[in-house]
């Protein structure tokens, strides 16, 4: 797996992209329908259309107006709780912690910023190494140079992990 970095997302507008674009693309072969067109020509406007529809959203919508920040790193995220935990403590960062069923959840009082820290499957078979998703919730104007720092901080931690882990 390649090394990733951070990508700024929108994390609410997913639902909302496929949401738009069906409703356009049912309303595009409903209007074809009307006007004679064949089964052939408005399902292949469907398609056409709903796909279309659906990356312009994505990338206007979901990409524009961010409120999270998502990495993958390639470690496992048992491992990297204790890991965080150190980094944490060493810039001087309060935090509560939380474990759910397969994840972490990390709350920064009165930063209102959160992080959450779950496995994370390249394919669906498990045959590749164990890989960590951690996402950066509710960035804002008010938190965004803490989210940076943060995200910052995570990046040496996994910087100084990967060349422990070529010396070996």
């Amino acid at each position: 797996m390649k090394a990733s970095r951070w990508q700024k997302q929108n994390i609410y507008f997913q639902p909302i992209v496929w949401a738009v674009s069906a409703v356009v693309s049912f309303l595009v072969i409903i209007v074809l329908f009307s006007l004679g067109w064949g089964i052939e020509v408005a399902s292949a406007s469907f398609l056409g259309t709903f796909v279309i529809l659906r990356v312009l959203l994505a990338f206007v919508l979901k990409n524009r107006f961010t409120n999270s920040m998502v990495r993958v790193l390639k470690f496992d995220y048992e491992e990297l709780e204790r890991e965080f935990r150190i980094v944490f403590k060493n810039k001087f960062i309060r935090f509560q912690r939380k474990s759910e069923d397969d994840a972490y959840s990390y709350e920064f009082p009165g930063r209102n910023l959160s992080m959450t820290v779950r496995p994370y499957w390249v394919n669906s078979d498990m045959s590749q190494p164990p890989a960590t998703k951690v996402t950066l919730r509710v960035v804002n104007a008010k938190n965004m140079e803490f989210a940076e720092m943060l995200a910052n901080s995570i990046d040496e931690m996994a910087d100084q992990r990967t060349r422990a882990k070529e010396k070996v």
